[in-house]
Order: C-alpha cells, then structure tokens, then sequence
C-alpha cells in the first residue's frame, strides 16, 4: 500500500500532524444560501462492474465513516458551482432577496447558463477527447475522506482542460482523479486508519470504460447525499444529452434557451 499512503501524508497539514478532519450533518445553510443544488462535472463509474469492490472498500472502513453517505461512486472532474436562478425570497432574507432580482449569477460560486454552455463548448471543440479506459483500485485519503485510486493516462486532464472550469471553485491546486468511499466522521489519528487502508489496497483493480462525461448535481443541504445525472456528454457523438432532472435542478428556462 504503501507508495500511496506515503504519496498523500504528505498531502496537507492535517494530514502531516497525523489526525484526520471530523466531518459533521448539518444543512450548510451559510454556504447555500438557500440555493438548492450544487453542479459538479464528473464520470460516473456507479456500473456493476465496480460496486461489488466500493460496497467491500466502504464495509472495511465502516468503523471509522460518517453515517449516512449515499453518493455514488463517481470521480470528479471539477465543480461548476450553484445555478443562478431567480426565485421568491423569503421575508426579510436579504440574500434570497439578491437572487430574486436576478442577480445570483453574480456570487463567486455561481454557475450561469453561459458559463455551462462555454464547457459545452469546449468539450464539443477539444480534438484530444475520445471514449478510453481507466483502472480504479488502490487505497488513499485525504484529511477528510478515504478513497480509491484512478489511474488513467491523461485523459481526465484532457477533459479538464476542455472544460476550462473556473480556477476559484477548485479546492485542490493538484488534481488527483478518485473515488470517495465516506466522509470521516472524527478527528481520527491517521494511525487508526491504517489496518483498513491496507484491506482496501488488497482489493483487486478494476478496468472501466469510459464512453460518456456527466454533468451531475447533488442536493446542498443534504451532507454526502446522492448524486442525479443532470446531462451526460458523449466523448463518440460529441453531443450533450440532458436527462429528465435537468428541468428540475436547471430550470425549465434554462433549457429552452440551450439551443437559440
């Protein structure tokens, strides 16, 4: 296990000191601001050909994670931010206030109809983007959440340069393609974690192809609650595809601005 543990110890100071990030449930009502969904591109790799090995990497470090997380196996590509809507604000909030007047799109952590549609573009534009395969297996942690390893050969940050996401809502200056297994739910000492790492870096790796990239969305107020496909972006056709939900998470405006 050992070249991956030593690779992300040295991954923050958290980690460096040797303790772990207590995560905790609550509706982050400071961060959202009222807004109901948070935009994400990522690849969803919740297909059968993995669940079996996440179902047993999650049990092997049950002990230790926050309960109640029920995203899927993913591997993020990049945050896109909250879409600017208009809506009806509540008496007296003044933040609701600022985004019915329709000026949301404003907020550093927005994500406007033009925005998207520029990542569209890019994806649609990018010559270097073609359907590949990529291994997940492997044991890692952040200071906040254990994951498996992505190994691929380029090609998400092919993806990533063809989105050109705004640089602000990146948390990580270094770009390590994963698949989170939980949330820690204390501020353990990275010591305790090691027996569990170790079992889930046994797990044999599993090859995946990747023939789609999804705009996906999950709900803010719910802590590691469950991921829905908003669109998915075909790396054959070149096309983007919107999914039944889009009308809910994006708004019925939206879409039918898409294409004019």
């Amino acid at each position: 296990m050992a070249e991956a543990l030593e690779d992300f110890r040295a991954r923050g100071d958290a980690w460096k000191s040797g303790r772990l990030q207590r995560n905790v449930r609550g509706d982050f009502s400071a961060w959202h601001r009222g807004r109901p969904w948070f935009l994400l591109w990522a690849l969803d790799v919740d297909v059968p050909a993995l669940r079996p090995m996440f179902a047993q990497a999650r049990q092997q470090l049950a002990p230790w994670q926050l309960h109640g997380y029920r995203r899927q196996p993913h591997v993020t590509l990049g945050l896109c931010g909250f879409p600017a809507q208009a809506r009806a604000p509540l008496p007296g909030d003044r933040m609701q206030e600022h985004h019915a007047a329709g000026e949301s799109e404003s907020l550093p952590d927005a994500c406007s109809l033009a925005g998207l549609r520029r990542q569209v573009e890019g994806l649609e534009r990018s010559a270097a983007l073609s359907p590949f395969r990529m291994d997940v297996g492997g044991a890692g942690s952040f200071t906040s959440a254990p994951f498996l390893a992505v190994h691929q050969g380029g090609e998400l940050q092919a993806l990533r340069a063809a989105l050109a996401l705004e640089p602000a809502l990146q948390h990580l200056d270094d770009y390590l393609p994963h698949v989170t297994l939980g949330l820690y739910r204390e501020s353990w000492l990275t010591s305790q974690l090691q027996q569990g790492l170790r079992a889930v870096d046994g797990l044999p790796t599993v090859s995946l192809q990747v023939q789609q990239v999804q705009l996906m969305a999950y709900a803010a107020a719910d802590v590691g609650g469950p991921l829905v496909t908003v669109g998915a972006f075909d790396l054959c056709s070149r096309r983007m595809r919107w999914h039944p939900l889009a009308c809910r998470v994006l708004g019925g405006s939206w879409l039918k601005t898409w294409d004019e």
